[in-house]
């Protein structure tokens, strides 16, 4: 094992080059330190010399960044660059492994864990504490504690995690934290050999321990890893284990870099402004001169509290003209699920995963509770009660009870089964209706069973009037849907990312903006909040200052931060901002909002 220290990302990626063997590597970088160019000109050598080599990036945003430079590399292919969650369903993909995994490796998305967590409640455990211990389970499971024998304690925690299992075994899908651990498994299990690679991995601490094993294990050729030192969390890990980066050096003998370059762009004085509308406004102005003075659209990152203050800052930079796009990881579709008048887009992607896959039985869960108070979670527990009790799959069970009568349905469930089962035949009859239909027959179609269609999907059913793409639209009607823009917001058009705080590591930009700096947006209130004890407050603090210095983090020329002063009363009250006191001023309540402790 051997210690070097560099001042420049050529200075790595010089040193890459000239790196006799592959073996493994540790190199901790600052937080705003890139390095992109180093890890892609360092696989296009191996790539070279005949030694595959992948760069394994932790989120979307991140392998963004690197694709965009594939084309000055031409020993890399498309697939050079992949996402954790990429490179797990690629090792899925085998036959062997995906038996041995023991459930299909199809992730649950944000909208259908919604109705995991409907199915879960059940159980009788009081909402709150059901989250509480998914919480403590899928950290478990992300750290590989869950491995462990006797790491379940208590008999509540015992049956809360078997209705799990059995709601995900329904579903025939994964969990994402179970992804890695499964696929791991998988290739042990299913003794699989892989093809003998050097994986290349930025921001490694940010990967689950789970991740970090499964990416061990793959890189049978070579592994470098490199990362900030301080505790950060990607887009799609919740659970990273940054004591694996830190240890990686003396846990494997890794060769240890060190990249010092000073780089990050000091943060300046607080912009003040009256109240939220008058922030909004303030920013999209500041961003306009600095566009107005050349700087790319790319160039610029607006870091924002929650869903709702980036909606309103792409509305302001909208309206000045300002391409801007949304980018909040994964994300989920808006609407709600319980009521039929709300659910038209959740609907409608049911629907769409159904036609790619008419065996998709997570889709039709969804599709089965759509309009429904409870999305029939009780009839739907009943259903599975009766698939056990006739040594049935609940695919099955669903099949014999279609095909009995009336009368013998309602001696073997009871009645709240039928309204699920309706939906099925209008499931059936849709499916039918969409057999070769034309373009416009199928707007009207979907139309007129409550799932409009906006004109950029409209656009994905093709030119053909006489044929609608289904299969287009179905792929791609809700790609990339954690991400959304302003009426001139193209997906691929240069644009200002607006980014909430705990969705900013990976992205790079020239300068940041930091809004919405109040005390319980960024600290969070349980950081400042008198209510909890002094030692929780210490703790929390520490883990928002982590986040604050993250997020300025992502500026190579600038950190611009924004605060506001007042608020109306029942914003700060939805929003958890902390307030000083309360005023009415033309008849309206206001509240004063207190500083974020950091702007200080």
């Amino acid at each position: 094992m051997s210690a070097c220290s560099f001042s420049s990302v050529d200075e790595v990626t010089h040193a890459l080059l000239e790196r006799g063997d592959v073996a493994k590597l540790r190199i901790e970088r600052g937080a705003s330190d890139d390095l992109a160019p180093a890890f892609l000109a360092y696989a296009n050598q191996l790539n070279q010399t005949g030694t595959r080599a992948r760069i394994v990036c932790v989120d979307d945003v991140a392998a963004q960044r690197f694709r965009t430079s594939l084309e000055a590399y031409p020993a890399l292919g498309a697939d050079a660059v992949v996402t954790m969650r990429e490179l797990c369903l690629s090792l899925a993909a085998d036959e062997r492994v995906r038996a041995a995994m023991g459930r299909e490796a199809r992730l649950l998305n944000d909208n259908e864990h919604d109705v995991l967590l409907e199915d879960l409640k059940v159980s009788g455990i009081k909402p709150r504490r059901l989250r509480e211990m998914l919480k403590f389970f899928y950290k478990s499971i992300s750290d590989c504690f869950s491995e462990e024998p006797g790491w379940l304690v208590t008999n509540e925690e015992q049956m809360v995690f078997a209705i799990l299992e059995e709601n995900l075994d329904v579903r025939r899908a994964l969990l994402p934290c179970e992804l890695p651990g499964r696929v791991y498994h998988g290739l042990v299990d299913a003794g699989a050999e892989v093809e003998p690679l050097v994986l290349l991995v930025d921001d490694f601490g940010t990967l689950s321990k789970a991740a970090q094993r499964l990416v061990q294990h793959v890189a049978g050729a070579g592994l470098v890893v490199a990362g900030a030192s301080t505790e950060a969390r990607n887009a799609e890990e919740p659970y990273p284990w940054i004591e694996g980066f830190a240890s990686f050096a003396d846990a494997t003998g890794a060769d240890a870099w060190t990249l010092e370059t000073g780089a990050g762009a000091p943060v300046g004085a607080c912009i003040v402004c009256p109240d939220p509308y008058a922030e909004f406004a303030c920013v999209a102005d500041q961003v306009k001169a600095r566009l107005d003075a050349g700087m790319a659209p790319h160039d610029v990152l607006v870091a924002v509290p929650n869903g709702t203050w980036a909606a309103k800052m792409v509305e302001a930079l909208d309206a000045r003209g300002i391409a801007a796009v949304r980018d909040g990881g994964a994300g989920r579709l808006k609407g709600d699920p319980r009521y039929a008048e709300k659910c038209a887009d959740l609907k409608l992607a049911a629907f769409l995963q159904l036609i790619l896959d008419p065996h998709d039985f997570t889709a039709l869960r969804s599709w089965m509770g759509m309009g429904d108070w409870l999305l029939r979670s009780d009839a739907f527990l009943e259903l599975m009660a009766y698939a056990r009790d006739h040594e049935m799959t609940v695919p099955e069970a669903v099949a014999a009870l279609r095909a009995m009568d009336d009368e013998a349905r309602g001696m073997n469930v009871f009645g709240k089964f039928d309204a699920p089962l309706d939906e099925l035949d209008e499931l059936d009859e849709l499916r039918r209706a969409c057999e070769g239909i034309g373009r416009d027959e199928a707007v009207l179609l979907f139309e007129r069973h409550g799932m409009p269609l906006a004109p950029r999907m409209v656009a994905l059913l093709g030119d053909d009037p006489a044929r609608a793409d289904l299969e287009n639209l179905a792929r791609n009607a809700f790609a990339g849907a954690g991400t959304s823009g302003g009426a001139g917001a193209d997906a691929d058009a240069d644009a200002v990312s607006v980014v909430p705080y705990r969705s900013c590591h990976g992205h790079f930009a020239r300068v940041t903006f930091v809004t919405g700096l109040a005390n319980g947006f960024l600290p969070r209130l349980d950081a400042v909040d008198d209510k909890y004890t002094i030692d929780h407050r210490a703790v929390a603090l520490e883990r928002e200052r982590v986040l604050f210095d993250d997020v300025c983090a992502t500026a190579t020329d600038e950190v611009v931060c924004t605060r506001f002063e007042r608020d109306r009363l029942e914003n700060t009250g939805v929003l958890d901002m902390q307030t000083a006191r309360v005023f009415i001023k033309n008849g309206i309540r206001y509240a004063s909002v207190v500083p974020s402790a950091f702007v200080s």
